[in-house]
C-alpha cells in the first residue's frame, strides 16, 4: 500500500541508495546503516512495488534534541504528499518520546514543506568542495598536531564534552562510529574526522577552541598521507565536501585558503525549544542528515 509507513530495514538500504543516488547525494551504504543502528525505529519509509520510494529518519540525541534526515522521494513519486506524509510520521514519534527540539538542515526544494510544519530558520549552512585538482597544499600549517590516529577512536572524555558544548547535547554515540568509520586526527582540544563518499570524501565534523588549532588540525588531516592516497586512487572518488556553518568566518577563511569553494546553500531549521551552542567551536558539521 504506497501510503502506508513502516521502519527501514537493513535489506532496504540498496534501495534507498537508489533514491539517494538519483538526487546526487553524497551517501554511502554504510552512511544509512550508520543512522539504522543508532536509531533504527527511526528511520522510516514508504514502500510501492517492492521498492522504497521515499524515506525520512530521526536521530535522537537523548530527548534533548533530534536530527531529521535522509527525507528523499523518487522522482516519478514526488508531488504526491509522501514527504509530508514521513515527516508528520517522524514529528510524531518524537513527541511520543518527549524530545525536545527537532532539527534539520533543509534544501531549497524542502524549506517550505518544513516551513509549513513549523519549523523555522535558524540560521545557514554553507557546502564546501575541492575536486583535488584545486586543492592548496596545506604543509605548512601542519603544526603542533598532538596525535594522528587511524586505528580506534582514540576521541577522549575531554573532546566529547568538548563537542557537547558546541553541538548543544552529548553525540558520543555518533562520533565514536564515525571514528571507526574513516581517518581522525586530535589535540587535547580538538579533532577532526573524515569518511568515504560517494561522490567525494566528506570532511568532519571538526570542533576546535580556536581558529588556530582548527586551521593546523585541518590541515594536518588534508596532508595525511593516507587521505592524499585514497584521493589518488583510480578506484575512490577525488575531492573532497566541506558543510561548515558561515556565522564561523574562520571556518571560511580556513576553507578559502586551502582551496575550496562554496558550492550550495541550505537553511538550518528548528522545531521547538531554542538550544545553547557555540557555532563558534564549529569548523565543519557532521553531516546535514547528522547535524
Amino acid at each position: 500500500m504506497l501510503n502506508a509507513v513502516r521502519t527501514l530495514m537493513p535489506n532496504d538500504v540498496p534501495s534507498a541508495m537508489e533514491l539517494s543516488i538519483a538526487a546526487n547525494w553524497n551517501q554511502t551504504p554504510e552512511d544509512w546503516h550508520r543512522i539504522m543502528h543508532l536509531s533504527a525505529e527511526g528511520c522510516r519509509c514508504i514502500e510501492d512495488a517492492g521498492k522504497i520510494v521515499a524515506t525520512a529518519t530521526l536521530l535522537p540525541y537523548g530527548t534533548r534534541l533530534a536530527w531529521i534526515g535522509m527525507v528523499l522521494t523518487r522522482p516519478e513519486y514526488r508531488r504526491r504528499g509522501l514527504a509530508k506524509l514521513l515527516l508528520e510520521d517522524i514529528i510524531a514519534i518524537a513527541e511520543r518520546r518527549g524530545i525536545h527540539t527537532l532539527k534539520l538542515d533543509a534544501t531549497e526544494e524542502g524549506h517550505p514543506l518544513y516551513e509549513h510544519l513549523g519549523f523555522v530558520v535558524e540560521k545557514i549552512v554553507e557546502r564546501w568542495g575541492s575536486d583535488g585538482k584545486e586543492l592548496i597544499s596545506a604543509k605548512a600549517d601542519v603544526v603542533t598536531v598532538a596525535r594522528q590516529d587511524h586505528s580506534g577512536s582514540n576521541i577522549s572524555d575531554g573532546l566529547f564534552d568538548l563537542d557537547a558544548e558546541a553541538f548543544g547535547v552529548s553525540r558520543k554515540g555518533l562520533l565514536e562510529l564515525l571514528s571507526h568509520s574513516g581517518s581522525r586526527n586530535v589535540t587535547s582540544h580538538s579533532y577532526i574526522l573524515s569518511r568515504p563518499g560517494r561522490t567525494a570524501r566528506y570532511l568532519g565534523p571538526c570542533v576546535a577552541n580556536s581558529g588556530t588549532e582548527a586551521r593546523q588540525l585541518i590541515a594536518a588531516h588534508l596532508e595525511d598521507p593516507a587521505n592524499r592516497r585514497e584521493e589518488q586512487e583510480d578506484s575512490a572518488p577525488h575531492g573532497w565536501y566541506w558543510d561548515l556553518l558561515p556565522a564561523n568566518a574562520e571556518a571560511v577563511r580556513c576553507a578559502e585558503s586551502f582551496g575550496f569553494t562554496r558550492r550550495r546553500v541550505l537553511w538550518r531549521m528548528r522545531r521547538g525549544q531554542m538550544m545553547d551552542n557555540n557555532d563558534a567551536m564549529v569548523y565543519a558539521i557532521a553531516g546535514f542528515e547528522l547535524g
